[in-house]
């Protein structure tokens, strides 16, 4: 596996860590840091069944911010699809893309959230087959207040994690919950204290690549097999969200968010 500048991948025993390293924005997915997400995990399929287990975590106080909002700010995303490119690899290479990847490989995924897990990051971690906190993480299904629907697949996972109120609550209110709200409402397996959040993620993958590998593969597809399909809940999140990017009240969102001020929005 190649070397990287805005990630890291390094294996332990039979467990694969992904570590997001943009910790000066709280690991905030730009292009640059999105495609390498992508490249790492379009090669651990190969990897099996050396690489049994994946871990994903973040550096700093921030699991995953989500989207980076200076790039939005400035007229794009990576999470929009544009005209033209939405049959194209071009249009696979997206955040959005990522969850359907996480599903896809043959290894369980376990997140370790050390911090903000919020709008897209939060999405990421949805898509991980274990969710384990420490007692610092926060949770945001922020979209609505960037003047967005939910993306990356979370209009499916937060509702088949948490059931529909729990997901109606956090995406049209866009609030911030801490830890315990989360594991009360079965969004994450576990709180434990920050400093021990790695160790505990590397104890539940080391039990689990001591199973048989092939076995472990096909109870992950397994029990994803009655989630509703991602990919249409992408398809259908384009469909709501994307026009979205061309109202005033979206960049009204972003633009006061980056100047630290509340935002007026008109509806339009």
């Amino acid at each position: 596996m190649g070397k990287y500048e805005n990630l890291s991948f390094e294996k332990i025993n039979h467990t694969g860590v992904i570590t997001l390293r943009r910790g000066s924005v709280m690991n905030a997915l730009n292009r640059e840091i999105t495609l390498e997400f992508h490249s790492v995990l379009e090669a651990l399929p190969e990897m099996f069944p050396e690489v049994r287990v994946v871990v994903i975590t973040g550096e700093g106080r921030g699991f995953c911010s989500g989207a980076d909002l200076s790039r939005m700010a400035s007229g794009g995303s990576e999470n929009r699809r544009m005209p033209g490119n939405g049959s194209g690899q071009t249009g696979m290479l997206r955040i959005q893309e990522l969850a359907a990847s996480i599903r896809s490989i043959p290894q369980p995924v376990i997140a370790a959230i050390n911090g903000a897990a919020v709008g897209a990051g939060f999405s990421i971690a949805l898509a991980c087959d274990i969710r384990i906190a420490s007692q610092d993480a926060k949770f945001s299904a922020i979209f609505v207040r960037r003047g967005l629907v939910p993306d990356t697949a979370a209009s499916a996972t937060l509702s088949e994690i948490a059931g529909h109120s729990v997901a109606a609550e956090m995406c049209l209110t866009g609030r911030i919950y801490d830890a315990e709200w989360a594991e009360s409402h079965g969004l994450v397996s576990r709180i434990v204290e920050s400093q021990f959040l790695m160790s505990e993620a590397l104890e539940f993958a080391d039990d689990i690549s001591s199973n048989p590998p092939l076995a472990v593969k096909n109870t992950k597809q397994l029990l994803r097999s009655g989630y509703r399909d991602w990919v249409d809940s992408v398809a259908d999140e384009d469909f709501y969200g994307s026009p979205l990017y061309d109202t005033y009240d979206q960049k009204e969102a972003v633009q006061a968010f980056l100047e630290k001020r509340s935002p007026v929005y008109k509806g339009e």
